[in-house]
């Protein structure tokens, strides 16, 4: 059976960029595309002078997104892709948030035609990863053009790693995941929904996985500062168990490449750094930390802020059992 891509349009540049990527993906899987577009009627505040729109203004708007749908939709029927569209009124983000219920993925924007000049993010390009009952995919406002940051963030090199390529950049050496997905992964799990997500994804493309842990030892309260023993003790364990978890990935995904990095540094610094060369990145929903009310994880908020190439958010609660060592 067919897998169903749902992709946001809403007729700006970053949605066809979007929607471009969904294409790809969906050639590479064989899968069908629903094209969701949403509208609403702008609301009036009555004052002095009442402001009647015309009967057929409904329609009218309603029509301009059709027509916007419509054209999104030629252009996968051109790329041989089955699809299919779906207008219909009420808030995007809830919209998108719905039609994921019957979506195997999700390809949003990280920005639209709406929102405030100053926002990174578009809401719907927060609710979809937070909400969604399936992954999303979020493409930077700027791809395929990958633009960089003024000042990119000066990552060290990981504290231990697997055929880790470095690249010259700012005048240091930092990590290079050109060609490679790229997972973050808890260093001490062996088993994550991220992890397999990512290995699927990796395996389907023929794209070498990249597993990136953080030990951020750095974040310690400064009354125990940790010894360089303990340090060696941490970075050993989290060394054992990415290998176990690339051993087991080798039996599920035999013709998959896989590789590790563990660094001990800001997990956003890290996974943002990583998005400066790497094809994709995937990341989870919730982390170990923050409040029982945050939905989406502060480290996943900005990585989705900074990301310079498309990033997926797969769904994890914070009851989802993994596997630990």
């Amino acid at each position: 059976m067919s897998h169903t891509i749902i992709v946001g349009i809403d007729g700006s540049d970053n949605a066809r960029c979007a929607l471009q990527w969904a294409i790809s993906h969906a050639q590479r899987t064989s899968s069908e595309i629903r094209i969701v577009s949403a509208y609403t009627v702008p609301g009036v505040t009555m004052g002095q002078a009442d402001i009647v729109y015309p009967a057929d203004f409904d329609e009218a708007v309603k029509k301009a997104v059709s027509d916007i749908a419509e054209a999104a939709a030629d252009s996968v029927t051109s790329a041989g892709v089955p699809v299919s569209t779906t207008i219909v009124p009420g808030d995007a983000s809830g919209v998108m948030v719905e039609h994921s219920k019957n979506a195997d993925l999700a390809v949003v924007g990280a920005r639209g035609r709406g929102g405030f000049a100053g926002r990174l993010l578009g809401s719907v390009a927060l609710a979809m990863p937070a909400h969604s009952h399936c992954a999303t995919v979020v493409i930077p406002s700027t791809w395929p053009t990958r633009v960089m940051p003024e000042r990119p963030l000066p990552i060290d090199q990981p504290v231990r790693s697997q055929d880790v390529p470095s690249a010259e950049a700012d005048g240091r050496r930092r990590p290079d995941f050109s060609g490679e997905i790229v997972a973050a992964v808890d260093p001490f799990e062996t088993d994550t929904p991220v992890l397999r997500a990512a290995a699927a994804q990796a395996a389907i493309y023929g794209t070498p996985l990249h597993l990136v842990g953080v030990t951020a030892t750095h974040i310690l309260s400064p009354e125990w500062m940790p010894s360089q023993e303990h340090l060696v003790r941490m970075y050993d364990e989290a060394e054992r168990s990415f290998a176990t978890a690339v051993e087991g990935l080798r039996r599920d995904f035999p013709e998959l490449d896989v590789r590790f990095s563990i660094f001990d540094a800001p997990a956003t610094e890290v996974l943002v750094s990583a998005t400066y060369t790497a094809d994709l990145v995937v990341i989870g929903s919730r982390g170990r930390g923050g409040f029982a009310s945050t939905v989406l994880g502060s480290t996943s908020q900005g990585v989705l802020s900074h990301a310079v190439c498309p990033v997926r958010v797969v769904r994890v609660t914070r009851r989802q059992p993994t596997r630990r060592r």
